[in-house]
């Protein structure tokens, strides 16, 4: 196997495919074209983590554990449970002083317990191995969570201290969790949330108002969405139940994971408006039979989209994102919403011009401009009609004020979005420039001019590699130096451009027969070197002997009719013992050898 390229962490090398004598792939020896499919080598062994060196005592073995693992693991669940420990004495004082209801605080505390012996069992015995994650973090950050709900439900004045306490349950699995994790919990959460307050509000309405709890959910809200801002995107590979409950809802194809959950984002923000809309529904500010009929509207929109982007049918757009229709429909949304709600509905405005900020990032400079008007139209026809209808609700001269806000901030933001479109769409060019730019340096820096071969530094770094590799217990590899024989009387004879034909012609004709896992490259002037991977010696020797058949007998310029080279080579074998330099200089002097013997023929060392 020849190794290609390398990163800091381990090798990448190459399969040998067919040789050119026509036998099987995986017998060594000849040649054929030149490229590769990847692999990768074993990684350098990793230093020992230092739980691993650290001595255990008689008392740490038997509260811990033998392996040095488990008792990481149960250290830190003991760590989890000091810290409940020192929650349940907090709250039992906070119930002695009448703060909280003492037989709700004593039920916590006995779970709590319960469920931190339970898992400090399940460390010790070893049965957590059974599971994906040994560390059994998620379970342990589900159950602050749950734990943190339910005091939620009896923390009368304590529950903004009560919800404090997330914040640090989150923090922590934003630290120990993989990022598909992080966001589950998350949304645990904000699910879990929400379903206690509606519980609350619904069983006590009077000791909950809607608007209070409202408020603690978007805050909560808030932090969830910015822990789902912050994870890493979705290129880490899940298992189990997380993988299928991704695949599920979000498909296998990355890209339109990325659309799906950016689309989640916009769809909470609909769920938080229809709950707002209740909210409203519930003190009278908007009808029944209007807020009914919005409210479903904008629920039917989030599964419209949803099933578009699962099913795949938004592909056939030109923007898959599907952004404009996205702004399109949450414009009608706050433009109806401005027509039920009374006088609050000037918050609405600030609605359009948001959503108009949103679409900023995301479309052209003429979409912009139509979603800008769009809004104008829709917000003015409205207005119009509803000062008609009902002009002691809306009069007016409050509505043409409320209008011309909105024609002065509306082509504001269109502007200022068109001229963000422009420069990213230059930045998006120059960053593709500079992509065509790195690609041609690196062709320079790695290739040869004339022939297109790798050039005389690139293939020391191979060769250095494929040593590392060979050295690490991978199969033995040959170097072989070609020179192309009497170069300097083409050159005389027929001109230095006839001479560059010739090294073309070769190099062509040796990457026409070497297998996918030989390399070549030119070594100077008319030399050109050869790493046969995955052969001996005389595999090799037959493999540049089947070569020296197709050069002798191929033409080797286009000017010249009938203009044929032979070449010599010097073959030798990488040893362990010995370095590439010394290799090399092996087959340098076999090279001379064969010079000297006559020329057009290979000598091996």
């Amino acid at each position: 196997m020849a190794v290609i390229n390398t990163s800091k962490k381990h090798l990448t090398v190459v399969g040998a495919p067919e040789a050119i004598h026509g036998v099987s792939t995986e017998a060594p020896g000849g040649l054929s074209p030149q490229g590769a499919a990847p692999a990768v080598a074993p990684p350098p062994s990793q230093a020992p983590h230092p739980e691993s060196l650290r001595p255990a005592g008689p008392l740490a073995r038997l509260i811990l554990g033998h392996d040095w693992k488990q008792r990481l693991r149960t250290r830190r669940s003991l760590r989890g449970a000091l810290s409940y420990a020192v929650f349940a004495v907090l709250i039992n004082l906070a119930a002695q002083q009448g703060w909280l209801p003492q037989g709700p605080v004593l039920q916590v505390t006995a779970v709590t317990m319960a469920m931190t012996v339970v898992f400090y069992a399940l460390l010790r015995s070893g049965l957590n191995r059974q599971f994906a994650d040994p560390a059994l973090t998620m379970p342990q950050m589900l159950l602050p969570a749950t734990i943190t709900a339910w005091m939620y439900t009896f923390g009368g004045p304590l529950r903004d201290v009560v919800l404090v306490l997330l914040a640090p349950v989150l923090l922590f699995g934003f630290r120990h969790l993989r990022p598909a994790k992080v966001r589950l919990l998350s949304g645990y959460v904000l699910a879990l949330m929400g379903c206690v307050m509606i519980w609350l509000v619904h069983h006590d309405p009077k000791a909950h108002d809607m608007g209070n709890e409202l408020l603690r959910f978007m805050l909560v809200a808030v932090v969830v969405v910015t822990l789902w801002q912050y994870t890493a995107s979705d290129t880490e590979e899940s298992s189990g139940v997380l993988h299928a409950l991704g695949v599920m809802l979000f498909t296998h194809d990355t890209k339109q994971r990325l659309r799906i959950q950016r689309y989640m984002m916009a769809a909470a923000n609909f769920v938080i408006c229809t709950i707002v809309l209740a909210y409203a529904v519930s003190t009278g500010a908007v009808s029944e039979a209007s807020g009914w009929w919005l409210g479903c509207f904008m629920m039917a929109n989030v599964g419209v989209f949803y099933a578009l982007l699962r099913s795949g049918l938004n592909l056939h757009f030109a923007d898959p994102s599907l952004t404009l229709p996205q702004i399109m429909v949450a414009l009608v949304c706050v433009v109806w919403s401005y027509a039920i709600l009374g006088e609050s509905r000037g918050a609405a405005l600030i609605l359009l011009a948001l959503i108009l900020m949103f679409g900023m990032f995301n479309l052209t400079a003429k979409q912009t401009r139509m979603a800008a008007f769009f809004a104008l139209c829709a917000q003015g026809l409205t207005m119009l009609f509803m000062a008609t209808l009902a002009p002691e609700r809306f009069p007016a001269r409050q509505e043409m004020v409320n209008f011309l806000f909105a024609c002065t901030s509306l082509p504001t933001i269109s502007v200022l979005s068109g001229q963000l479109s422009t420069l990213r769409h230059r930045l998006q060019s120059r960053k593709e420039e500079l992509a065509e730019a790195l690609s041609r340096i690196q062709t320079l820096a790695t290739r040869d001019e004339l022939t297109g071969l790798f050039n005389r530094r690139h293939m020391m770094e191979t060769l250095s590699l494929q040593k590392k590799f060979s050295d690490q217990g991978g199969r033995i590899f040959c170097i072989g130096i070609l020179d192309i024989d009497h170069f300097k009387h083409v050159n005389d004879t027929h001109g230095h451009g006839v001479g560059d034909e010739v090294l073309r012609h070769f190099a062509q004709q040796a990457q026409s027969v070497m297998r996918d896992s030989d390399v070549i490259a030119r070594w100077g002037g008319e030399e050109f070197l050869l790493m046969l991977t995955d052969c001996r010696l005389d595999q090799a020797e037959a493999g540049l002997e089947r070569l020296r058949e197709v050069i002798n007998a191929a033409p080797m310029s286009d000017t010249v009719a009938g203009l044929r080279v032979t070449f010599s080579s010097g073959l030798t074998e990488q040893r362990y013992e010995e370095t590439l330099d010394q290799t090399i200089e092996r087959a340098d002097q076999a090279l001379y050898r064969a010079k000297r013997g006559g020329r057009n023929r290979t000598m091996a060392s």
